[in-house]
């Protein structure tokens, strides 16, 4: 009885390590504004500077028109699409971050990536979960 007690409790440890390390955070990208052409090119820029993206966070992005496109830099930067990671055309689009690293986003419909519909984020490990 003593064994399952000590197992019991080393498991429960686990566990409890496990739903802290894992807490994730799901960031509304744009906020109020959701994913839109802006009025303030800075929108998505600003929103970003604003927050720390981890390993294990997801992205809303939340449009009535357009998609999300995973593009590389040189895509973000010129809004065009010559190698597409991956296009969401349904709302809301969750996109989990599972890598560190720079990510890259634009909205692929003409006209609106280079109105400033695109988010550049730079995704960090989860700092408390990797000893």
């Amino acid at each position: 009885m003593g064994a399952f007690n000590f197992n019991m409790v080393v498991f429960m440890a686990l566990v409890a390590s496990t739903a802290f390390c894992s807490s994730a955070t799901q960031h509304i990208v744009g906020d109020a504004s959701g994913w839109v052409i802006p009025n303030n090119h800075n929108l998505y820029t600003d929103w970003a500077s604003q927050r720390i993206f981890t390993v294990g966070d997801s992205l809303v992005f939340d449009f009535l028109t357009g998609d999300v496109t995973e593009v590389c830099k040189d895509d973000y930067d010129h809004c065009h699409v010559s190698n597409p990671g991956s296009t969401i055309k349904t709302s809301p689009a969750i996109i989990n971050l599972t890598s560190p690293g720079d990510h890259y986003y634009i909205c692929s419909l003409e006209g609106h990536c280079i109105f400033h519909q695109k988010l550049a984020i730079n995704v960090v490990m989860n700092s408390s979960c990797s000893k």
